[in-house]
């Protein structure tokens, strides 16, 4: 199946999850810390992100902000772009740092003023989430629930805090999440070929807020796709 994808790292950055059918020895035990740890950060409601994507050496960056998903998506993420082929060209387009807002009906990142200038003067560009998006914790959780192969890898301890590893694989896509002992995910990451993504979450119930953009300012994502 398509997988979720948090969008918003610079101009075209995507996290993406998978999900798979497939059940492994394990699986069981596995699904029942996921389960727990779906209910504590949907509990938690919020929390601070510091996501890093590499596409191979075509682009890296870095996304830090916090979200919030209580009563729908809603929060502000700044990127930065770290290196890679495409890093000049992306910084022209979308600036270094580019903003994200997520807003429970789609997301929005603004854009360069070299970019506007294609565009009729309009800065950000409007993009409706996925259906199956997995761009919370909550939905992270699920989908590594029904993963390929789902187990228990161990203990690990990531920046002082005490963890255990889950694992799943769907075909070529490899998750892999990190739980607190109060079931809240400190970290979860995602890779397929040269793709890969590690989102760490931090201070849950941190406040998170954005504000639609201006109308006037703001076009689709088929509109830019149209403008060429």
């Amino acid at each position: 199946m398509r997988h979720g994808r948090l969008m918003g790292l610079a101009v075209v950055g995507v996290l993406l999850t998978g999900c798979g059918a497939e059940r492994g020895a394990g699986a069981d035990e596995a699904a029942d810390a996921l389960r727990a740890a779906h209910r504590a950060v949907t509990a938690a409601g919020s929390a601070r992100i510091d996501a890093t994507m590499r596409t191979g050496g075509a682009l890296s960056s870095r996304s830090t902000g916090t979200l919030g998903w209580a009563r729908g998506v809603r929060g502000t993420v700044a990127v930065r772009i770290t290196g890679g082929e495409l890093a000049a060209s992306t910084r022209k387009l979308g600036g270094d740092p580019s903003q994200t807002r997520f807003l429970p009906d789609a997301f929005y990142t603004r854009m360069t003023d070299a970019f506007a200038a294609g565009q009729g003067g309009r800065h950000w560009i409007r993009r409706p989430y996925d259906t199956a998006s997995d761009l919370t914790p909550a939905d992270a959780l699920t989908t590594l629930g029904a993963a390929d192969d789902v187990h228990r890898v161990g203990r690990a301890t990531l920046r002082g805090t005490a963890t255990t590893h889950y694992r799943g694989t769907a075909g070529g896509q490899h998750l892999d999440v990190w739980l607190d002992a109060r079931h809240l995910l400190v970290q979860r990451s995602y890779r397929e070929g040269e793709f890969t993504v590690t989102v760490r979450y931090s201070d849950y119930g941190a406040r998170a807020a954005a504000r639609r953009p201006p109308a006037r300012d703001t076009l689709d994502s088929t509109e830019v796709t149209a403008a060429g």
